[in-house]
């Protein structure tokens, strides 16, 4: 497994890391692994969303093509607003 050295960290960022390794129950090394590990789940999931997303917009554009001249949501929530 690889290992890693972190060498001049400053003095104010070791000591929230040590704080949130004592918060958390955790070693500062497993602190550190925590926060890779969160992190790269993080990216994982942003992958995921800008997927989705494009995946959303070819359907979003797919509908309109199929479906022309649909009225806009706002113009109806605005419409059903001002009957009340």
């Amino acid at each position: 497994m690889p290992s890693l050295t972190v060498r001049n960290i400053p003095k104010r960022d070791y000591a929230t890391l040590r704080a949130d390794a004592k918060r958390n129950r955790r070693s500062i090394n497993a602190e550190v692994l925590a926060m890779f590990a969160g992190r790269a789940d993080m990216a994982r999931r942003r992958a995921s969303a800008g997927k989705a997303m494009k995946e959303l917009d070819k359907l979003r554009k797919e509908i309109s093509r199929n479906y022309p001249n649909q009225p806009d949501s706002v113009d109806l929530i605005r419409e059903d607003r001002d009957s009340r």
